[in-house]
């Protein structure tokens, strides 16, 4: 499996409380914040804490504010929908997923996993056909997410869609001819945002398994990027959750 750092402290926090057995190492630079609780988890599953100034952090991790806080970890196992699903209705608080319908271009679907990993995405649903896949330049610009969030492929979206819905979970879609904003989602409930192909949108059969669609209101220039839409839905949600 492929290793790859990851930093931060939300990030490590959270391969740390989700993933412990994929950590393979452990470094603070000195004056990190939240010292105290690193250390006993570290100790707590047995991982090896070594320590490093802020140049090493940002030679292995450019461009990431790692806050002080660096591990080395394994690529997630992948996941069967039903996994993915038994997994995240265990967690405490609603369940957070998002779909994206044949999302072609790696930097965008990169983007899209760095989004989910900030705002508490549980998995990432792709389809395995006329999309991109988890790719070297994928795992690069996501930044350490695809080491955080699952990312579940399946052969055909719609049933996958069908199967979300009899565990419960909302479909929200996302379109610019969309008569309510993303501001009138109720997104206490357990969620998944749909969203479309970069220059298509959503097809006809992904969209007509939402239970609703939603657009994101601008200042009149509509036309935005996948992964910024994505990142705003993702936040909205956060935000109403906290």
């Amino acid at each position: 499996m492929t290793e790859q750092y990851l930093g931060g402290v939300h990030a490590v926090k959270t391969m740390f409380e989700r993933y412990p057995r994929h950590i393979k190492g452990f470094w603070l630079a000195k004056g990190s914040k939240h010292t105290d609780w690193f250390v006993e988890m570290a100790k707590q599953h047995g991982i090896e804490l070594q320590y490093c100034d802020k140049p090493t952090l940002d030679q292995w991790l450019p461009g990431v504010n790692h806050q002080g806080v660096a591990v080395l970890c394994r690529q997630l196992p992948s996941l069967g929908l039903s996994d993915l699903l038994d997994q995240c209705f265990k967690r405490e608080g609603a369940p957070l997923l998002l779909v994206l319908d044949c999302i072609q271009d790696p930097q965008n679907l990169g983007a899209c996993l760095r989004s989910a990993a900030a705002f508490g995405v549980d998995g990432v649903i792709i389809p395995k056909d006329r999309a991109v896949g988890v790719t070297p330049t994928v795992i690069k610009v996501a930044a350490g997410g695809a080491a955080i969030v699952p990312v579940v492929r399946v052969t055909n979206l719609a049933r996958a869609m069908r199967q979300l819905k009899e565990r419960g979970v909302w479909l929200y879609g996302t379109s610019e001819y969309a008569g309510e904003g993303v501001a009138s989602a109720d997104v206490r409930l357990p969620v998944a945002w749909v969203m479309g192909n970069e220059r298509k949108g959503l097809s006809r059969t992904v969209m007509q398994q939402c239970d609703a669609l939603y657009s994101i209101e601008t200042s009149g220039f509509s036309t935005l990027n996948i992964a910024t839409s994505t990142g705003i839905c993702l936040y909205y949600t956060h935000l109403n959750r906290l």
